[in-house]
């Protein structure tokens, strides 16, 4: 799942650390995090996203191309 940050307006992403599968949020201006429960480090690029291994994550992600697809309607609307 990725959101938005109130206080900086960064994207937060949620990742899985492949040594003991630790849920770990990642700002989206980082390239790697440190895990809190095993401290290993984890890599953007060959992290697991949340969509690799989170149950819920098919209708977290509807909820966000729902919104995604309203907003581009709102917006074409508003050019007219």
């Amino acid at each position: 799942m990725s959101e938005k940050c109130k206080g900086t307006g960064l994207r937060i992403a949620v990742y899985r650390c492949p040594k003991c599968y630790e849920t770990v949020e990642i700002f989206s201006d980082e390239k790697k995090a440190t895990c809190t429960h095993c401290s290993s480090i984890i890599r953007v690029e060959s992290a697991n996203k949340c969509m690799e291994w989170c149950a819920s994550a098919g209708a977290c992600m509807a909820k966000t191309v729902k919104k995604q697809i309203r907003s581009a309607k709102f917006e074409t609307r508003k050019k007219r």
